[in-house]
């Protein structure tokens, strides 16, 4: 992904290969909305360590009754 926002004709494009065909007032929202929305899809597509995966920081017991309360 590049660091520049997506331009009105790339959103075209990966609109088109969706398979998604709006009218162009539709068009204007699906553009204000995937620049609002590129920010974040940036951020997800970073490289993170195995450890970092939230399966792997979820320790449910922390949710558990204490096994000498009943």
């Amino acid at each position: 992904m590049s660091d520049k926002p997506a331009s009105r004709e790339q959103i075209a494009a990966a609109a088109a290969l969706a398979g998604i065909e709006l009218p162009p007032e539709y068009f204007d929202e699906l553009v204000d909305s995937y620049r609002r929305i590129e920010p974040v899809l940036k951020r997800m597509r970073q490289a993170r360590a195995h450890g970092n995966e939230p399966a792997h920081a979820y320790d449910p017991r922390k949710f558990m009754p204490d096994a000498g309360s009943t």
